[in-house]
């Protein structure tokens, strides 16, 4: 089984809740957040359901491609 090269992300959106984000862009050509102080989701991020998902349902997730 490959293993994807997955960062975590946790962001403010804009009703102000904090949301766990995975992102599946990293190097694979993701730049966004290279040089950023503070990350921010790209279009390779992939929200976890809710808060109840673990991390490691989430790269699970990531991984078989569901998300």
């Amino acid at each position: 089984m490959t293993t994807l090269n997955i960062q975590t992300i946790l962001y403010r959106d804009t009703d102000g809740k904090l949301k766990l984000w995975a992102c599946r862009g990293v190097g694979k050509g993701c730049t966004r957040n290279k040089y950023r102080t503070s990350a921010k989701p790209c279009d390779d991020c992939v929200l976890a359901h809710d808060e109840n998902e673990t991390l490691e349902q989430l790269y699970a997730r990531v991984n078989r491609g569901d998300a």
